[in-house]
């Protein structure tokens, strides 16, 4: 995993060091659909274990691949280098079940996960993990595939639930803006199509 850069000094006298505002990952997001579905159960999955965390937000499901690093400031050519490294890995093309939840007891996460409904997903990250490493990344080899829900205390077991599937046909780079609940989309593959103007003449 790259290392963070060196935090700048502010120019007061005091000295103090600068937080890490961007944070850079590869990630699948679910068709707005799916994410609909997806945060749909996990409410009902919160409610049954009484949460009283917030809950991540239909636009921000998605499940992370590859992290990059936290940074102080973006840093064009570790971003330039990580988008030519995506381009050569085709696109997802698969279906994705999970069917169990779970916390996680490091980052207090609660997840939704899966076994062989996550195969694709694990093969998937693989090969981009394989090209990020040609371009001189280091990508960490550990992987659980998930799909974080919310960040809670509670401890809660992993448990079956009612198996949800949805469809992973794209992948992006994303910088997080740390605290502020923003995904900036750096790049996409495929890339996203243009909106057609209804009022452009055929």
């Amino acid at each position: 995993m790259f290392e963070d850069p060196p935090p700048r000094r502010p120019q007061s006298a005091a000295p103090r060091k600068e937080q890490p505002a961007h944070s850079l990952f590869f990630a699948i997001f679910p068709h707005h659909a799916d994410a609909e579905r997806i945060a749909a159960q996990g409410a009902r999955l919160g409610a049954q274990h009484a949460l009283k965390a917030k809950m991540t937000g239909v636009h921000r499901l998605h499940v992370t691949l590859h992290h990059l690093g936290r940074f102080a400031e973006v840093p064009r050519e570790l971003v330039q280098a990580a988008l030519e490294a995506a381009a050569t890995v085709t696109p997802p093309s698969f279906d994705v079940v999970f069917d169990e939840a779970m916390r996680f007891e490091k980052s207090k996460a609660f997840v939704l996960c899966g076994h062989d409904g996550t195969s694709a997903l694990a093969a998937f990250r693989q090969r981009l993990g394989e090209a990020l490493a040609e371009a001189g990344f280091k990508p960490e080899r550990g992987f659980t595939p998930h799909m974080t829900l919310a960040y809670t205390p509670s401890k809660i077991e992993p448990h079956a639930i009612e198996p949800i599937r949805w469809s992973a046909d794209s992948f992006a780079l994303v910088d997080s803006h740390v605290g502020k609940s923003v995904h900036e989309v750096l790049g996409r593959w495929p890339p996203a199509r243009p909106i057609a103007d209804p009022s452009a003449k055929s």
